[in-house]
């Protein structure tokens, strides 16, 4: 006599099926926050320097070098808006405002995704971080234009983790377990986790990938090339660029000018070791060398930005040297009478490479 037995399929339902489901995104929100936990626990909690026996923390302290806001100076160049950059990085109280409210907002993003709390609207918030973060950062990259990479990638993290929701190993399902009638509520499931309907769903989870998609691909265009033209930078993160204007020059020989480092690696400086004031026959009238640029007066050198962490130019053991989104006013002191007539000013950097300006005489 033979024995059947009968194998119970399980009941799935909304809320066991995105419980789960949330499980499988589980490796993505906790990577993701503790992206976000990182950059601000750095700045908050792990580097400090001691001022009279007090510790400061040097990325939150305007007054020192370390202070993140130089990172801005140095993303300017190639960001999406560098005039609104320039303005925020001039507007002293109001920078130090958004450092903290990003360093915040991190904060809160990072933690809430690790703990599974909220977990659509912090979602929702990374995805508006790595936005910034690709407007601000995006060109950046010495490698594998790796800031690209890492807001591509935070945006469709992000795009998933507001779609799985928290999943069974979230706070937001601890929530709904202990109170029944909360984890029913439209608001809860829409900001927290909880089953949506499978038409939105389905809706909501191609207009994610699409968005995500579009915003790769799209910036992958804008800053790098290589989707509907061949591969090129926007703005050079490998070589170092001079943009030079306003140059003028005196009767005694002076020569003031305006620099901007607008491209180039943040990791060290362009170093101007030579110039030449040639006139309109071709021939050098002045010339300034590695020496001479080496003992400029900082007097002689007007910049911008002048607070202790930005970017600046200053005389090094090279020549004059700038880090990228340095901007000043430079003037070269002269030697030699002037008479009125066509000039230009040549400046050559330690790699050799030339950068030339139309000088109007005064």
């Amino acid at each position: 006599m033979s024995q059947s037995t009968s194998v119970q399929t399980p009941s799935w339902t909304s809320e066991s099926i995105f419980a789960l489901v949330g499980v499988f995104a589980l490796s993505i929100r906790l990577v993701q926050g503790w992206i976000f936990w990182g950059g601000a626990s750095r700045r908050l909690f792990y580097d400090f320097h001691s001022i009279h026996g007090t510790e400061y923390a040097v990325k939150m302290d305007p007054h020192v070098a370390g202070y993140v806001a130089n990172k801005l100076v140095h993303a300017m160049p190639g960001s999406v808006f560098p005039g609104l950059i320039q303005t925020i990085i001039q507007s002293g109280g109001f920078l130090h405002f958004m450092v903290w409210f990003w360093t915040i907002a991190e904060l809160i993003v990072g933690v809430g995704l690790i703990l599974g709390i909220a977990t659509r609207i912090l979602a929702l918030g990374s995805v508006g971080l790595n936005i910034s973060l690709m407007l601000i950062f995006g060109w950046m990259g010495s490698t594998c234009v790796d800031e690209w990479t890492m807001a591509s990638a935070g945006f469709a993290m992000g795009a998933t983790l507001m779609l799985t929701g928290g999943g069974s190993w979230s706070l937001d399902h601890w929530l709904g377990r202990m109170s029944p009638a909360l984890s029913n509520r439209s608001w809860f499931r829409l900001l927290f986790s909880g089953p949506l309907s499978v038409s939105a769903t389905k809706k909501w989870g191609v207009i994610l990938g699409i968005l995500s998609l579009l915003f790769t691909a799209a910036f992958y265009q804008y800053i790098h090339g290589a989707v509907i033209s061949p591969l090129h930078a926007r703005v050079n993160f490998h070589h170092y660029s001079l943009s030079l204007k306003g140059a003028s020059a005196d009767t005694n020989g002076d020569v003031r000018f305006f620099a901007y480092v607008n491209a180039g690696p943040d990791t060290a400086k362009l170093y101007l070791i030579k110039a030449d004031l040639i006139n309109g026959e071709g021939q050098n009238v002045e010339q300034w060398s590695g020496q001479q640029l080496t003992a400029i007066s900082s007097k002689n050198i007007d910049n911008r930005f002048t607070q202790a962490w930005a970017s600046r130019f200053s005389a090094t053991d090279y020549g004059i040297g700038g880090v990228t989104g340095a901007k000043a006013w430079i003037r070269l002191p002269g030697n030699t009478h002037l008479a009125s007539g066509n000039y230009k000013l040549r400046l050559t950097d330690i790699d050799g490479k030339h950068w030339s300006t139309v000088v109007t005489f005064k």
